[in-house]
């Protein structure tokens, strides 16, 4: 388990609240969260959120459904200030320490336990409120499935499948990138030449190669990790839905593939080289701004002044002095 994603509702009875959320990180890690607060008049409508749904339906509905209720006043102070709560009291307990705590109940899929983690985070907001509680722990291979598949409107894109039949794409394998949600990076931060991680939609076809290549990515339990590939070309292609990213990789021993991405996915990536990448431009920016002085310039100092200016207010004064004896003789 690479990720935890917790979906809860609430109702509190002493404050005559209900609520929705999630909560989301990488397994032993802070979590980021959302939660949508409203008065119990509004409590029907967030009974269209359904915490049976995958990750990403259940993102999209509850996005939409809080775009819509925020634009009432009560809900928009209601959810800013619960969230603002919740962030002060993870600070208090200690993010980190709330993500372990979160991990380690996903990964027993002990919902009890997540309900009193739960309740003991916001028991100063709501005394003991009833709690619906379902938590789904992943690997990053199985978001980033979630996320392609998704984005399956995209690929039958009537631009993307002509582009697909082009000569140098048509016969390579497609993989799909491995999305990191929490420490990924856009694919326009990539160059050509850098190394993201990748799996292939279709293994049968690559497996032998694959397994020549990198043995020990296959487990005995048939789970197939990541694929270091290196980009050979990044070009812009437009869809319905805005931009898309096609990229052709190179996994080595001429194992080529290709693939398309959207820049709101952020990519697990070779740490290592996007570290190098940052210190050099750190390092060009350093250049950009040194300023270099004339050697042979003088500059006269404070002291200096001071006495040039004694120097002529003496000079003035004798002036002043010698013309008025002049006028009296």
């Amino acid at each position: 388990m690479d990720l935890y994603f917790v979906k809860v509702k609430g109702r509190s009875k002493a404050t005559a609240e209900e609520f929705v959320g999630f909560l989301f990180g990488k397994a032993n890690n802070a979590p980021d969260f959302d939660f949508l607060m409203v008065p119990l008049r509004f409590s029907e409508q967030l009974e269209e959120i359904d915490l049976n749904d995958n990750i990403l339906d259940f993102k999209e509905k509850y996005n939409k459904l809080k775009n819509e209720l925020m634009k009432e006043s009560v809900v928009e102070d209601l959810t800013i200030s619960f969230n603002s709560f919740l962030n002060t009291i993870f600070n208090k307990r200690g993010k980190i320490a709330v993500g372990i705590e979160i991990t380690a109940a996903v990964k027993e899929n002990d919902m009890e336990l997540l309900k009193v983690i739960l309740s003991g985070l916001i028991e100063e907001w709501s005394p003991k409120p009833d709690l619906e509680v379902v938590a789904d722990g992943l690997t990053l291979e199985e978001y980033s499935a979630y996320n392609v598949l998704d984005m399956k409107e995209d690929f039958e894109d009537v631009i993307v499948s002509e582009l697909y039949k082009r000569s140098d794409l048509e016969k390579l394998p497609e993989f799909f990138p491995v999305i990191d949600p929490i420490g990924g990076e856009s694919i326009t931060k990539f160059d050509v030449g850098d190394v993201i991680y990748v799996v292939p939609v279709e293994i049968n076809k690559l497996e032998e190669k694959l397994r020549q290549k990198y043995p020990k990515n296959f487990g005995e339990d048939n789970k197939v990790l990541p694929f270091p590939a290196r980009i050979l070309a990044k070009e812009m292609v437009p869809t319905k839905k805005g931009y898309l990213y096609l990229c052709k990789v190179d996994l080595g021993d001429e194992i080529y593939g290709k693939f398309v991405v959207s820049p709101s996915f952020k990519l697990l990536y070779d740490e290592n080289v996007l570290i190098e990448k940052q210190k050099n431009t750190e390092k060009v920016s350093e250049h950009k701004v040194k300023i270099v002085k004339p050697a042979n310039l003088n500059v006269p100092g404070g002291s200096e002044l001071f006495w040039a200016f004694i120097t002529t207010m003496i000079f003035s004064g004798l002036l002043i002095i010698i013309l008025y004896f002049l006028k009296i003789l």
